[in-house]
C-alpha cells in the first residue's frame, strides 16, 4: 500500500464505528542503520473526526505564529487522536483499530 492511498481513509473502532479519518502517518528511525540513516518504521496514524482537515505543522507545541494560522489550523483539527501501530489491527481501506487501542495525544514537543 502507498501512503496516498491510506491518507483519508476512513477509520474505524474495532466495532466498526467510524472514528475518523486518516490524517497523517508517522514514522520513527529505529534500529539498525542501513546507510546514514536506520530504516523507518510505523509508529502510529493520526486520525480525525473531519476528512478535510491537516495541522501543517501546526500539530507541534512550539509553534505558535502567526497566532491566527496556528490557532484556526488546531481548531479545524480539534479532536484528532494519535493511534500507535501496535494498536492497528488492519492498515487498509477502511483501518481499524484493535478492541483495546488507546488514543493519545497527537502534540509534538519542539526540537
Amino acid at each position: 500500500m502507498l501512503l496516498s492511498e491510506l491518507m483519508r481513509q476512513p477509520v474505524l473502532d474495532a466495532d466498526g464505528t467510524r472514528v475518523g479519518f486518516v490524517l497523517d502517518v508517522r514514522f520513527v528511525l529505529d534500529g539498525v542503520p542501513e546507510g546514514p540513516l536506520a530504516t523507518p518504521q510505523l509508529h502510529g496514524i493520526l486520525v480525525c473526526p473531519r476528512k478535510n482537515a491537516s495541522f501543517l505543522g501546526y500539530e507541534r507545541t512550539d509553534v505558535r505564529a502567526p497566532w491566527l494560522v496556528a490557532d484556526l489550523l488546531r481548531w479545524r483539527a480539534r479532536g484528532t487522536f494519535l493511534v500507535l501501530a501496535r494498536d492497528i489491527d488492519r492498515l487498509g481501506a477502511p483501518v481499524r483499530l484493535r478492541p483495546d487501542a488507546t488514543r493519545w495525544s497527537p502534540a509534538l514537543s519542539g526540537p
